[in-house]
Protein backbone atom coordinates (compact mmCIF):
# COMPACT_ATOMS: atom_id res chain seq x y z
CA UNK A 1 0.00 0.00 0.00
CA UNK A 2 2.84 2.38 0.73
CA UNK A 3 4.11 1.88 -2.82
CA UNK A 4 0.66 2.73 -4.19
CA UNK A 5 0.50 5.84 -2.04
CA UNK A 6 3.91 6.87 -3.34
CA UNK A 7 2.80 6.28 -6.92
CA UNK A 8 -0.33 8.39 -6.45
CA UNK A 9 1.76 11.17 -4.94
CA UNK A 10 4.13 11.12 -7.91
CA UNK A 11 1.11 11.38 -10.23
CA UNK A 12 -0.18 14.43 -8.37
CA UNK A 13 -3.33 12.71 -7.11
CA UNK A 14 -4.79 11.07 -4.03
CA UNK A 15 -4.98 7.29 -3.85
CA UNK A 16 -8.52 6.11 -4.56
CA UNK A 17 -9.56 2.58 -3.65
CA UNK A 18 -12.72 0.50 -4.03
CA UNK A 19 -11.12 -2.54 -2.41
CA UNK A 20 -12.47 -3.22 1.09
CA UNK A 21 -9.26 -4.89 2.27
CA UNK A 22 -7.16 -1.93 1.16
CA UNK A 23 -9.68 0.47 2.62
CA UNK A 24 -9.62 -1.23 6.03
CA UNK A 25 -5.81 -1.29 6.08
CA UNK A 26 -5.54 2.39 5.15
CA UNK A 27 -8.14 3.52 7.68
CA UNK A 28 -6.42 1.58 10.46
CA UNK A 29 -3.32 3.67 9.81
CA UNK A 30 -4.95 7.07 9.34
CA UNK A 31 -3.65 9.53 11.93
CA UNK A 32 -1.01 7.19 13.31
CA UNK A 33 1.32 6.19 10.45
CA UNK A 34 1.65 9.34 8.31
CA UNK A 35 -1.51 8.48 6.36
CA UNK A 36 -4.40 10.91 5.83
CA UNK A 37 -7.90 10.57 4.33
CA UNK A 38 -8.79 14.10 3.09
CA UNK A 39 -11.98 12.82 1.44
CA UNK A 40 -13.85 9.54 1.94
CA UNK A 41 -11.99 6.73 0.12
CA UNK A 42 -9.11 9.06 -0.89
CA UNK A 43 -5.73 8.75 0.84
CA UNK A 44 -2.24 10.25 0.89
CA UNK A 45 0.78 10.69 3.12
CA UNK A 46 0.04 13.19 5.87
CA UNK A 47 3.39 14.97 5.52
CA UNK A 48 2.81 15.45 1.79
CA UNK A 49 -0.70 16.81 2.38
CA UNK A 50 0.54 19.23 5.04
CA UNK A 51 3.14 20.64 2.63
CA UNK A 52 0.70 21.30 -0.24
CA UNK A 53 -0.73 24.69 -1.14
CA UNK A 54 -4.54 25.04 -1.14
CA UNK A 55 -4.52 24.92 -4.95
CA UNK A 56 -2.46 21.72 -5.02
CA UNK A 57 -4.71 20.13 -2.39
CA UNK A 58 -7.75 20.94 -4.50
CA UNK A 59 -6.15 19.57 -7.67
CA UNK A 60 -5.14 16.30 -6.02
CA UNK A 61 -8.60 15.90 -4.53
CA UNK A 62 -10.29 16.50 -7.89
CA UNK A 63 -8.02 13.98 -9.62
CA UNK A 64 -8.62 11.43 -6.87
CA UNK A 65 -12.39 11.89 -7.09
CA UNK A 66 -12.23 11.52 -10.86
CA UNK A 67 -10.40 8.22 -10.49
CA UNK A 68 -12.83 6.96 -7.85
CA UNK A 69 -15.89 8.16 -9.83
CA UNK A 70 -14.98 7.89 -13.54
CA UNK A 71 -18.44 9.16 -14.55
CA UNK A 72 -18.05 12.42 -12.65
CA UNK A 73 -17.31 15.71 -14.43
CA UNK A 74 -16.28 19.06 -12.99
CA UNK A 75 -17.20 22.65 -13.78
CA UNK A 76 -16.70 26.12 -12.29
CA UNK A 77 -13.65 26.78 -10.14
CA UNK A 78 -12.66 23.09 -10.12
CA UNK A 79 -12.55 22.94 -13.91
CA UNK A 80 -10.70 26.27 -13.92
CA UNK A 81 -7.94 24.75 -11.78
CA UNK A 82 -7.57 21.88 -14.25
CA UNK A 83 -7.35 24.36 -17.13
CA UNK A 84 -4.58 26.23 -15.30
CA UNK A 85 -6.55 29.40 -14.60
CA UNK A 86 -5.77 31.59 -11.58
CA UNK A 87 -8.31 30.63 -8.92
CA UNK A 88 -7.75 32.53 -5.63
CA UNK A 89 -7.60 30.36 -2.51
CA UNK A 90 -10.73 31.95 -1.07
CA UNK A 91 -12.79 30.41 -3.88
CA UNK A 92 -11.63 26.87 -3.12
CA UNK A 93 -13.77 24.60 -0.97
CA UNK A 94 -16.94 22.97 -2.26
CA UNK A 95 -16.57 20.74 -5.29
CA UNK A 96 -18.23 21.78 -8.55
CA UNK A 97 -19.82 18.67 -10.08
CA UNK A 98 -21.90 18.12 -13.18
CA UNK A 99 -24.94 16.32 -11.80
CA UNK A 100 -24.94 12.60 -12.59
CA UNK A 101 -27.90 11.48 -10.51
CA UNK A 102 -25.77 9.79 -7.85
CA UNK A 103 -25.67 10.70 -4.19
CA UNK A 104 -22.64 12.80 -3.31
CA UNK A 105 -21.07 13.16 0.15
CA UNK A 106 -18.07 15.46 0.32
CA UNK A 107 -16.45 17.12 3.31
CA UNK A 108 -16.77 20.60 1.83
CA UNK A 109 -20.12 20.12 0.12
CA UNK A 110 -20.68 20.52 -3.60
CA UNK A 111 -22.26 22.69 -6.27
CA UNK A 112 -24.21 20.71 -8.84
CA UNK A 113 -24.75 21.71 -12.47
CA UNK A 114 -27.38 20.16 -14.70
CA UNK A 115 -25.79 18.20 -17.57
CA UNK A 116 -27.70 20.23 -20.17
CA UNK A 117 -26.00 23.37 -18.82
CA UNK A 118 -22.51 21.88 -19.00
CA UNK A 119 -22.18 21.69 -22.77
CA UNK A 120 -19.64 19.43 -24.44
CA UNK A 121 -17.18 17.97 -21.95
CA UNK A 122 -13.44 17.60 -22.47
CA UNK A 123 -10.63 15.81 -20.65
CA UNK A 124 -7.76 17.56 -18.90
CA UNK A 125 -5.18 15.37 -17.12
CA UNK A 126 -7.67 12.51 -17.41
CA UNK A 127 -10.48 14.46 -15.70
CA UNK A 128 -13.77 15.28 -17.43
CA UNK A 129 -14.41 19.02 -17.32
CA UNK A 130 -16.43 21.70 -19.06
CA UNK A 131 -14.68 23.35 -22.02
CA UNK A 132 -12.15 26.12 -21.45
CA UNK A 133 -14.40 29.04 -22.35
CA UNK A 134 -17.49 27.50 -20.77
CA UNK A 135 -15.45 27.16 -17.58
CA UNK A 136 -14.16 30.73 -17.70
CA UNK A 137 -17.67 32.08 -18.30
CA UNK A 138 -19.16 30.04 -15.43
CA UNK A 139 -16.50 31.47 -13.10
CA UNK A 140 -17.04 35.08 -14.16
CA UNK A 141 -20.80 34.76 -13.69
CA UNK A 142 -20.33 34.00 -9.99
CA UNK A 143 -16.96 35.46 -8.89
CA UNK A 144 -16.40 38.64 -6.84
CA UNK A 145 -14.67 41.39 -8.80
CA UNK A 146 -11.05 40.97 -7.71
CA UNK A 147 -11.19 37.17 -7.89
CA UNK A 148 -12.97 37.24 -11.23
CA UNK A 149 -10.36 39.60 -12.63
CA UNK A 150 -7.63 37.10 -11.72
CA UNK A 151 -9.51 34.39 -13.61
CA UNK A 152 -10.28 36.63 -16.60
CA UNK A 153 -6.68 37.86 -16.87
CA UNK A 154 -5.36 34.31 -16.85
CA UNK A 155 -7.88 33.24 -19.50
CA UNK A 156 -6.73 36.03 -21.83
CA UNK A 157 -3.10 35.16 -21.11
CA UNK A 158 -3.65 31.46 -21.79
CA UNK A 159 -5.46 31.95 -25.10
CA UNK A 160 -3.81 35.14 -26.33
CA UNK A 161 -7.10 36.96 -26.94
CA UNK A 162 -8.25 40.48 -26.11
CA UNK A 163 -10.73 41.72 -23.52
CA UNK A 164 -13.00 42.62 -26.44
CA UNK A 165 -13.00 38.98 -27.52
CA UNK A 166 -13.95 37.92 -23.99
CA UNK A 167 -16.74 40.50 -23.79
CA UNK A 168 -18.14 39.24 -27.09
CA UNK A 169 -18.00 35.62 -25.94
CA UNK A 170 -19.92 36.53 -22.81
CA UNK A 171 -22.52 38.40 -24.84
CA UNK A 172 -23.00 35.48 -27.22
CA UNK A 173 -23.05 32.74 -24.57
CA UNK A 174 -24.31 34.28 -21.34
CA UNK A 175 -26.54 37.29 -22.02
CA UNK A 176 -29.63 37.04 -19.86
CA UNK A 177 -28.06 34.67 -17.33
CA UNK A 178 -27.72 35.56 -13.67
CA UNK A 179 -24.43 37.38 -13.09
CA UNK A 180 -24.04 38.44 -16.73
CA UNK A 181 -23.77 42.19 -16.08
CA UNK A 182 -21.03 41.78 -13.48
CA UNK A 183 -19.21 39.25 -15.67
CA UNK A 184 -19.11 41.90 -18.39
CA UNK A 185 -17.71 44.43 -15.92
CA UNK A 186 -14.91 42.01 -15.03
CA UNK A 187 -14.19 41.28 -18.69
CA UNK A 188 -14.07 44.99 -19.54
CA UNK A 189 -11.10 45.43 -17.20
CA UNK A 190 -9.29 42.16 -18.01
CA UNK A 191 -5.68 42.29 -19.22
CA UNK A 192 -3.67 39.28 -20.34
CA UNK A 193 -0.40 41.05 -19.46
CA UNK A 194 -1.06 40.38 -15.79
CA UNK A 195 1.24 37.51 -14.87
CA UNK A 196 -0.47 36.07 -11.80
CA UNK A 197 -3.49 36.32 -9.57
CA UNK A 198 -1.77 38.60 -7.06
CA UNK A 199 -1.07 41.23 -9.71
CA UNK A 200 -4.68 40.98 -10.88
CA UNK A 201 -6.11 41.46 -7.41
CA UNK A 202 -4.03 44.57 -6.76
CA UNK A 203 -5.17 45.98 -10.09
CA UNK A 204 -8.76 45.29 -9.04
CA UNK A 205 -8.07 47.33 -5.90
CA UNK A 206 -6.71 50.24 -7.97
CA UNK A 207 -9.85 50.18 -10.13
CA UNK A 208 -12.40 49.88 -7.32
CA UNK A 209 -10.76 52.55 -5.14
CA UNK A 210 -10.41 55.16 -7.87
CA UNK A 211 -6.69 55.03 -8.63
CA UNK A 212 -5.44 55.25 -12.23
CA UNK A 213 -4.87 51.85 -13.84
CA UNK A 214 -1.12 51.37 -14.39
CA UNK A 215 0.65 50.00 -17.42
CA UNK A 216 1.69 46.38 -16.94
CA UNK A 217 5.02 44.62 -17.48
CA UNK A 218 6.91 47.71 -18.67
CA UNK A 219 10.58 47.00 -19.39
CA UNK A 220 13.56 49.11 -18.29
CA UNK A 221 17.27 48.72 -18.96
CA UNK A 222 19.42 48.37 -15.86
CA UNK A 223 21.24 51.72 -15.65
CA UNK A 224 24.38 49.94 -14.38
CA UNK A 225 24.25 47.11 -16.90
CA UNK A 226 22.28 47.86 -20.09
CA UNK A 227 22.41 44.18 -21.07
CA UNK A 228 20.00 43.47 -18.21
CA UNK A 229 16.28 44.21 -18.51
CA UNK A 230 13.91 44.75 -15.60
CA UNK A 231 10.22 44.14 -16.25
CA UNK A 232 8.13 45.82 -13.58
CA UNK A 233 4.65 44.83 -12.46
CA UNK A 234 3.07 48.29 -12.60
CA UNK A 235 4.06 51.65 -14.06
CA UNK A 236 2.17 54.91 -13.60
CA UNK A 237 2.77 57.96 -15.82
CA UNK A 238 1.01 60.70 -13.86
CA UNK A 239 -0.27 64.01 -15.18
CA UNK A 240 2.30 65.98 -13.15
CA UNK A 241 5.07 64.07 -14.99
CA UNK A 242 5.75 61.89 -11.94
CA UNK A 243 6.62 58.29 -12.76
CA UNK A 244 5.96 55.53 -10.23
CA UNK A 245 7.02 51.89 -10.44
CA UNK A 246 4.95 49.35 -8.53
CA UNK A 247 6.37 45.97 -7.52
CA UNK A 248 4.51 43.06 -5.89
CA UNK A 249 6.75 41.03 -3.59
CA UNK A 250 6.86 37.29 -3.12
CA UNK A 251 6.97 36.05 -6.71
CA UNK A 252 10.42 34.52 -6.91
CA UNK A 253 11.50 36.99 -9.59
CA UNK A 254 14.88 37.73 -8.07
CA UNK A 255 17.38 35.89 -10.23
CA UNK A 256 20.10 37.61 -12.16
CA UNK A 257 20.41 36.63 -15.78
CA UNK A 258 23.71 36.40 -17.60
CA UNK A 259 23.34 35.32 -21.20
CA UNK A 260 21.66 31.92 -21.23
CA UNK A 261 22.58 31.07 -17.64
CA UNK A 262 20.69 31.95 -14.48
CA UNK A 263 22.56 32.77 -11.31
CA UNK A 264 20.87 31.98 -8.03
CA UNK A 265 21.06 34.82 -5.53
CA UNK A 266 19.80 35.47 -2.04
CA UNK A 267 16.23 36.76 -2.53
CA UNK A 268 16.56 39.51 0.09
CA UNK A 269 19.83 40.80 -1.39
CA UNK A 270 18.53 40.57 -4.95
CA UNK A 271 15.32 42.39 -4.00
CA UNK A 272 17.28 45.29 -2.54
CA UNK A 273 19.65 45.33 -5.52
CA UNK A 274 16.78 45.38 -7.99
CA UNK A 275 15.04 48.20 -6.11
CA UNK A 276 18.21 50.30 -5.91
CA UNK A 277 18.80 49.94 -9.64
CA UNK A 278 15.20 50.86 -10.45
CA UNK A 279 15.49 53.94 -8.22
CA UNK A 280 18.50 55.05 -10.27
CA UNK A 281 16.14 55.47 -13.22
CA UNK A 282 14.73 58.50 -11.41
CA UNK A 283 11.32 56.99 -10.66
CA UNK A 284 9.65 56.33 -7.34
CA UNK A 285 9.46 52.64 -6.45
CA UNK A 286 6.41 51.47 -4.52
CA UNK A 287 6.49 47.96 -3.08
CA UNK A 288 3.38 45.93 -2.29
CA UNK A 289 2.90 42.81 -0.19
CA UNK A 290 -0.12 40.58 -0.53
CA UNK A 291 -1.23 41.10 3.07
CA UNK A 292 -1.82 44.80 2.33
CA UNK A 293 -5.03 43.89 0.53
CA UNK A 294 -6.48 43.01 3.95
CA UNK A 295 -6.36 46.68 4.95
CA UNK A 296 -7.58 48.65 1.90
CA UNK A 297 -7.78 51.95 3.79
CA UNK A 298 -4.12 51.82 4.75
CA UNK A 299 -3.15 50.67 1.25
CA UNK A 300 -5.02 53.61 -0.29
CA UNK A 301 -3.21 56.01 2.07
CA UNK A 302 0.13 54.49 1.07
CA UNK A 303 -0.61 55.10 -2.60
CA UNK A 304 -1.71 58.68 -2.00
CA UNK A 305 1.49 59.37 -0.05
CA UNK A 306 3.44 58.00 -3.03
CA UNK A 307 1.79 60.66 -5.19
CA UNK A 308 -0.73 58.47 -7.01
CA UNK A 309 -3.99 60.44 -7.09
CA UNK A 310 -7.20 58.86 -5.83
CA UNK A 311 -10.23 60.10 -7.75
CA UNK A 312 -13.69 59.85 -6.24
CA UNK A 313 -15.29 59.99 -9.71
CA UNK A 314 -13.40 56.89 -10.87
CA UNK A 315 -14.38 54.98 -7.73
CA UNK A 316 -18.00 56.06 -8.19
CA UNK A 317 -17.92 55.02 -11.84
CA UNK A 318 -16.79 51.52 -10.87
CA UNK A 319 -19.46 51.28 -8.15
CA UNK A 320 -22.18 52.18 -10.65
CA UNK A 321 -20.87 49.55 -13.04
CA UNK A 322 -20.60 46.82 -10.42
CA UNK A 323 -23.63 47.52 -8.26
CA UNK A 324 -25.84 48.88 -11.03
CA UNK A 325 -26.70 52.16 -9.41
Amino acid sequence: MLARLTEATEQGALLATHDNTELMWLRRHVGTDDIAEPEPYLFCFQHDWDALTPVDRALRTIKGLAEFHPDWAFWGYDAALLWGLEVPNDLLGPRFLVKTGCSVTLSGGCRLLRPQMAGALERVDGVRVTSFWHTAEDCLLRAPFSYGLAIADSALRAKGVSRGDLCERLRADCEGRRGYRRAQVIASYADGLSENGGESRFRAFFIAYGFPVPELQVEFRDPLDPSQVFRVDYFWRLEDETRVIGELDGKGKYALQDGGDRESVDPFVAERQRESHLTMLGHKVLRFTFDELKNPGKLAEKMRLAGIPQRADLAEQWKRQWYGR
